[in-house]
């Protein structure tokens, strides 16, 4: 009803309608402005992050988000590529056509994949932004690997320090995830909102 009533006596008294527009006009104007252009960073800040990251890595410190007693970067960077050196050390012979008895050709199959093996590995070491598009390739191998050899070594097809080199290749496969996912203990806020940048 007060509101009513001032309504009604705001119509018929000009005076009182003057003093409203005095004191309504700035605080409306106060409230209620443009607000003030401010540019978007979302992307500059994201690409500075993913490339101090890359810098981290790539120099062998420590990921900000690692753990104090995680592995230091440079640590698995070295052993991933005495993993790769052993693989190239275990491919010669192969391309050189001595392969435990098989035949030339297939010997040289055999080297070249080993040798190939031995590249990927060497290239996840030396470019560590890198080891994340060689795990899906090398934990086919590997996995298939594991596979066919149980199954010779059950058989009795072969002898089980035959396959040996291959868990040089299952360590290589984990270097190349470790090093491509480093563990952490704490996300940081744009990880937990699902703003991540790429690296």
């Amino acid at each position: 009803m007060a509101e009513v009533a001032l309504d009604r006596h705001l119509t018929s008294c000009a005076g009182c309608r003057e003093w409203v527009a005095v004191i309504a006009g700035p605080n409306r104007a106060l409230r209620l402005h443009p607000a003030d252009h401010v540019p978007d960073l979302t992307l500059a800040i994201l690409a500075a992050i993913g490339a101090e990251r890359r810098r981290a890595v790539a120099h062998g410190r420590r990921s900000p988000a690692s753990p104090g007693g995680a592995v230091p970067a440079g640590v698995l960077r070295l052993s991933l590529a005495l993993v790769a050196a052993s693989h190239a050390l275990v491919a010669l012979p192969s391309l050189f056509g001595n392969d435990l008895g098989a035949p030339v050709h297939v010997a040289h199959e055999q080297g070249a994949w080993a040798l190939a093996l031995a590249v990927g590995l060497a290239v996840g070491a030396w470019r560590p932004d890198r080891a994340a598009a060689l795990v899906p390739p090398v934990g086919a191998f590997v996995g298939v690997m594991a596979v066919l050899g149980s199954i010779d070594v059950l058989d009795g097809r072969v002898m089980p320090n035959a396959e040996l080199p291959h868990v040089m290749s299952a360590l290589g496969l984990l270097l190349l995830w470790v090093i491509a996912h480093p563990p952490c203990t704490r996300r940081s806020h744009g990880e937990r909102t699902g703003y991540r940048a790429a690296v």
